[in-house]
């Protein structure tokens, strides 16, 4: 009799036990789930304040400042992102940022950012570097873009 009783006893405690761990997993995803949600809201967010038309200005800038420049040569890009940074009177500064691979330089990845002012400019290295660390960057990599870019503009 006591040893049935402790059967009894010992599949409670298993299926409890079991039970337990099923729901602690299944409640850890929806915390997962809710903060992708809100990383990809912030993300909707900084796209939605960016014009796409903006955003192909700075591409096509890059682009053409690129294939102008005579050394270095980019072949490769990463990282490429859009974003803004604000000025000392709240107006937002929209800057392309991203590293490119040069031709001459195949082991280093080149920073640049390319700005949009009334025109364009556009830096590189640790000039680059202190416009891309302080702006609000979106999380869409546009790398593709902008090379399939430079080929087209070195056509």
């Amino acid at each position: 009799m006591k040893k049935h009783n402790f059967l009894i006893f010992l599949k409670a405690f298993v299926f409890i036990f079991f039970t337990s761990v099923l729901l602690s997993c299944n409640s850890d995803n929806k915390k997962e789930q809710k903060s992708d949600s809100t990383v990809t809201s912030a993300t909707s967010e900084i796209s939605k304040s960016i014009p796409d038309s903006t955003v192909q200005f700075l591409i096509t800038s890059a682009s053409n400042d690129f294939s102008k420049q005579k050394h270095p040569t980019p072949i490769d890009f990463r990282q490429v992102k859009v974003g803004y940074t604000l000025s000392s009177t709240n107006e937002k500064i929209y800057v392309l940022c991203g590293e490119f691979l040069a031709k001459e330089e195949k082991e280093n990845w080149l920073l640049f950012a390319t700005v949009k002012t009334s025109g364009y400019e556009q830096y590189l290295g640790n000039q680059a570097k202190a416009f891309c660390e302080k702006s609000t960057m979106d999380n869409v990599d546009l790398s593709a873009e902008l090379k399939n870019k430079l080929v087209e503009s070195r056509k």
